[in-house]
């Protein structure tokens, strides 16, 4: 006797009709019939008393489903417990560049480490497309910067990392407390959609900066560079400048802490069943994150 025949047979009893039982199993009748006999003879009892179409349970057979309830919820919960031990299936993450640059090499490799059945693939966006994609499905988890108007109704959401932005200017610059001190005003970003964008715009505005949009540029380490030449300046977070000061000649300025500090969150779809691999990977962000600088 195993798991297979007590589903069998906790289907012919809860169905009463071995027709029914064999489309709730997906097999024919005659072979729930063979099964259930065979069950029957293992046993040397009668589980059915058989009337006309209908099968109805004897008191034998009360006496094992009582057991086979039993078994199956114990049979199920193992197999669950064991799933959630052993996540497997693609996972799907987005990223802002910087976040994927400096915060996630270090953590997707521990994760990949501990759970080698899942199969990560990592995207890198702006915050705005980032969570368009979650929206849409097209990701299972991103890493976004904080913003007034995120759809949080619809958004899970979890704060992983504090980011403090800096103004970079090239090294031999003087410091900078107000935009009069600058000696360069041209901006420099990424794309349109991102976060740390829409904050250098917002504080250039607040200091008075009137002039044509940034500079767009695909990758934050071609800003760097040019800022280093003097072509510009640019706001980006000092967990990520702090990197490369040795490889560019350049400085960075501290700015109001209401534009500088900015939380990077963990987002998901809610109306979203998550897999195995979803909510083990959140689980081990949560539980990882606070390691980092908040």
């Amino acid at each position: 006797m195993n798991s297979n025949s007590l589903r069998l047979f906790k289907a012919v009893a809860e169905s009463g009709s071995v027709k029914e039982a064999s489309k709730r199993l997906h097999c024919v009748s005659s072979n729930v019939t063979t099964r259930l006999k065979r069950l029957e003879a293992r046993l040397n009892v009668c589980l059915f008393r058989r009337e006309r179409n209908r099968l109805y349970i004897t008191p034998e057979g009360e006496y094992l489903l009582g057991y086979a309830n039993k078994i199956l919820v114990l049979i199920d919960e193992a197999e669950r417990n064991l799933q959630a031990q052993n996540p497997s299936g693609p996972l799907r993450l987005g990223s802002m560049e910087t976040t994927a640059a400096i915060r996630l090499p270090s953590l997707l490799s521990s994760f990949s480490r501990n759970t080698p059945l899942v199969e990560l693939s990592l995207e890198t966006h702006p915050t705005r497309q980032l969570v368009e994609a979650v929206l849409n499905g097209k990701l299972d988890i991103a890493f976004v910067a904080d913003y007034e108007h995120l759809p949080r109704g619809l958004l899970g959401n979890v704060p992983v990392w504090r980011e403090t932005l800096v103004l970079v200017t090239r090294k031999d610059h003087p410091g900078v407390l107000t935009v009069a001190d600058l000696q360069i005003k041209k901006p420099l970003a990424l794309g349109v959609g991102c976060n740390y964008r829409y904050r250098f715009e917002q504080w250039l505005s607040l200091q008075g900066v009137v002039g044509p949009g940034p500079q767009e540029f695909g990758s934050f380490q071609a800003i760097l560079g040019c800022v280093a030449s003097g072509m510009g300046i640019s706001l980006l977070p000092e967990s990520v400048v702090s990197q490369y000061t040795q490889s560019f000649d350049i400085r960075c300025h501290a700015i109001d802490p209401a534009i500088g500090e900015v939380d990077t969150l963990m987002i998901w779809l809610k109306s979203r069943e998550s897999g195995r691999g979803v909510t083990a990977f959140r689980q081990f962000v949560i539980k990882h994150s606070s390691a980092h600088d908040k």
